[in-house]
């Protein structure tokens, strides 16, 4: 098996996570974010604006993708997915391993993979490596 270095295998791990997270930020961007999340912002304690707020961390998820400001992008990523972990699916935790628990595993792993992204360096396989 050829070996992956560990720049091409963080690369991997940026792309898909931010390609990962991008439709959802889409998907709130094309239904309005307030009529796609409003309700569940408000449900929380925050104003229905800050879906606005959510959508920009989740459309971040193409520069993480691209590598352009990666390290901003996966900070904005990891921001709005630790919010989604703590404000709205964390009381799932019993139900991690389950089944039913996938909505708190999902958000949770991106999360902690978003984090990593905005301490490590860019890899050669980023934008941010060519500015």
């Amino acid at each position: 098996m050829p070996k992956l270095s560990e720049s091409s295998a963080l690369a991997v791990l940026r792309i898909v996570t931010g390609l990962l997270v991008f439709p959802h930020g889409v998907r709130k961007l094309i239904q309005g974010p307030v009529a796609a999340i409003g309700h569940q912002m408000t449900a929380h304690g925050f104003p229905a604006s800050f879906a606005y707020v959510v959508t920009a961390g989740e459309l971040a998820g193409i520069f993480l993708a691209l590598g352009l400001y990666s390290r901003i992008a996966a900070l904005a990523v990891a921001l709005t997915l630790w919010g989604v972990v703590i404000w709205v699916q964390l009381g799932l935790l019993t139900r991690v391993g389950t089944g039913p628990g996938v909505s708190l595993e999902y958000p949770l792993l991106l999360a902690v993979i978003a984090t990593l992204l905005a301490v490590l360096p860019a890899t050669r396989w980023s934008l941010d490596r060519r500015r």
